[in-house]
């Protein structure tokens, strides 16, 4: 879905050109990479052209932004052991980038992928810019600031709980800039639009799950359980996940289904979310009252202290657990109050 508020809307239609940017992402937990690059795309003066290439399985997103783009499975899902990955990888990227014949690649992930050297090292006339996200879990990938040396630059789009920045990175050289959102207060559809759009109730409170997998029905898990506490606040329950919207037949449970979805953050009075860096930063830029429920088993971002911050900040309420207690009282505080 789209309105003539979001940035799909607003992506310019782009000539191909001489100058050219390659934008890479490796393959996250969600939408957070392919997200980070498509905002550095939207970003970029007309003469320059975007090409995605990505191990996202969600690539296809980026057609609706009217960029070009290219698939590369991750050794996951082509179901291979990563060190015969490796070599795949290799040589698809050095046939990329001899094919696109980019003037700059940036590559969005925690851990450049082998073989990333040795294509820069073909191509000395192209550009090789590293965006590492700052807020790494203390102990994590400090072996993979080595690779820093494969780059012409590291960016580290910044972060609004760096303050509370333990990891590795934190003190690694980059170029810091201002936190990397896709979509900004311009974007924001008015609410009864939003909701319209969405499908959604036009009239009652409504609360956003957005945490991921779970079972909607049931109370011992993270999304039954907030669940629960929306209800109990007199709020509908709205959810990302098309797998949870079909495990049940309540009529208070909406499916969300939208990319960008932030633009449409103006049709929730509540969101319960997880404390990526993507979600987090639009949630909070937009003014939308939250409960961030970390997810506390990432392989390297830190959502924890990040979440942790934003409450100590009074931006938002943190709680650890879904099925913990204080999620009821951070509910119905945010709802009365909104953040402090």
């Amino acid at each position: 879905m789209s309105s003539t508020g979001s940035p799909t809307a607003q992506a310019r239609a782009r000539a191909p050109g001489r100058d050219r940017i390659l934008l890479m992402s490796s393959n996250g937990a969600g939408m957070g990479h392919l997200t980070r690059l498509l905002a550095y795309a939207a970003h970029l003066p007309p003469e320059v052209e975007p090409y995605v290439l990505s191990l996202s399985q969600a690539v296809p997103l980026v057609g609706q932004f009217g960029y070009r783009y290219e698939y590369l499975p991750s050794h996951g899902a082509l179901g291979m052991a990563p060190t015969g990955w490796e070599a795949l990888f290799e040589e698809r990227l050095h046939e990329v980038v001899g094919r696109v014949q980019p003037r700059v690649v940036v590559f969005d992930g925690a851990h450049p992928y082998r073989g990333m050297d040795r294509v820069r090292s073909a191509y000395p006339d192209t550009r090789w810019v590293w965006s590492r996200r700052g807020m790494w879990r203390p102990g994590r990938g400090r072996d993979q600031l080595a690779k820093s040396a494969w780059f012409e630059e590291v960016i580290e789009p910044g972060d609004l709980a760096a303050a509370s920045d333990r990891g590795a990175s934190a003190s690694a050289p980059a170029y810091r800039v201002d936190p990397v959102t896709l979509t900004g207060r311009e974007h924001l559809v008015e609410r009864e639009v939003a909701r319209g759009e969405l499908g959604l109730p036009a009239d009652g409170l409504l609360g956003l799950i957005a945490l991921g997998a779970g079972n909607i029905n049931d109370t011992s898990t993270q999304v039954g359980a907030a669940a629960a506490v929306l209800r109990a606040a007199g709020c509908a329950v709205a959810v990302t996940d098309v797998a949870i919207a079909e495990t049940t037949s309540a009529t208070d449970v909406h499916l969300v289904r939208a990319y960008p979805l932030a633009p449409y953050f103006s049709a929730f009075d509540i969101v319960i979310s997880a404390a990526g860096y993507n979600s987090f930063h639009e949630l909070l830029r937009l003014g939308v009252p939250s409960v961030f429920i970390p997810n506390a088993d990432t392989a390297t971002d830190d959502q924890v202290a990040r979440a942790t911050h934003a409450a100590q900040q009074g931006w938002a309420r943190m709680v650890p657990s879904a099925t913990d207690p204080q999620l009821a009282d951070a509910v119905r505080l945010m709802l009365a109050h909104g953040a402090d």
